[in-house]
């Protein structure tokens, strides 16, 4: 299911309903990484499986409303780096969010707890972050699991940021599980993982991997977290990312059976171009 929307003005949306449409949140990059803002649609060919496809919906995701995930690792493991990432955090809100904007704020320790859905109100929110208190585990894939089954059905663009070590201990599902879910909710994963450890031979390595693997295959993006500074142009990159992205919607042309695994491809016409988007999706039986 995707969502068409018209914006007839800068708070007033409109959102129609289409459970045939594939949407596909798409970013593009020139090959030092600065973001590529001004291609039309005539710019964009689409494939899902080999196939090229008729792009039904062309437009800018700053055009649509925002549905923003933050997911707080607060286990002991990176107990000296809260307070820090809270601020951070608190800052990247209030310069992202808009008054159509919403934000769901996930602690994460051995239980996943949703302090705020889809909120508005920035002082409530900042005053949820900064009671975040360390504690336990990490069910990380869990907490991504739950944010994306929450974006599924939300409207608009839909992104789920990651502040966390990557390690993960208690979580019930699997990293697969929680992947599955994010791509076919169209939710873009961006992880910024933290490094209290700072030589490799003292670190997770393994749940650095997983957050890599995770943010490429929903086309977002992952980043190491090595110091306050990294951490505010981290925040500063992602914001940087959302107001440039473009979306693409189109109507599959061969409709999948239940359960396979559709492959998305963007191309665009500049073959020097970084394009990062995800890799696809399940088929229904919608």
């Amino acid at each position: 299911m995707a969502l068409v929307l018209s914006n007839t003005s800068q708070n007033d949306f409109k959102l129609i309903v289409d459970v045939n449409l594939v949407g596909v949140p798409v970013t593009v990059v020139t090959p030092e990484g600065t973001a590529v803002s001004n291609l039309k649609q005539e710019d964009f060919q689409v494939y899902e499986n080999g196939n090229l496809q008729e792009v039904a919906l062309f437009g800018k995701e700053s055009d649509q409303p925002l549905r923003l995930c933050l997911l707080f690792d607060s286990s002991i493991s990176i107990v000296t780096e809260l307070k820090t990432q809270q601020e951070a955090a608190i800052e990247f809100l209030q310069s992202i969010l808009r008054p159509a904007d919403r934000t769901s704020i996930f602690q994460v320790s051995e239980e996943v707890n949703e302090l705020v859905r889809f909120g508005s109100r920035l002082e409530k929110i900042n005053s949820v972050i900064r009671s975040i208190k360390p504690r336990g585990g990490t069910s990380l894939y869990d907490a991504v699991f739950l944010a994306s089954e929450s974006l599924s059905s939300a409207r608009g663009r839909k992104v789920i940021v990651i502040i966390s070590d990557g390690t993960d201990t208690t979580s019930q599902v699997q990293l697969r599980d929680c992947l599955k879910v994010a791509q076919n909710s169209e939710a873009v994963v961006y992880a910024l993982v933290v490094q209290p450890i700072k030589s490799e031979p003292g670190r997770n390595l393994a749940g650095e991997h997983a957050m890599i693997f995770l943010t490429e295959k929903t086309g977002g993006k992952f980043f190491k977290v090595s110091s306050p500074g990294s951490l505010h142009s981290s925040f500063i990159n992602i914001r940087d990312e959302l107001r440039t992205q473009y979306y693409l919607g189109y109507y599959p042309k061969q409709r999948g059976v239940r359960g396979e695994f559709r492959k998305i491809e963007i191309r665009v016409s500049n073959p020097t171009y970084k394009i990062r988007a995800r890799e696809g999706y399940y088929a229904s039986t919608k």
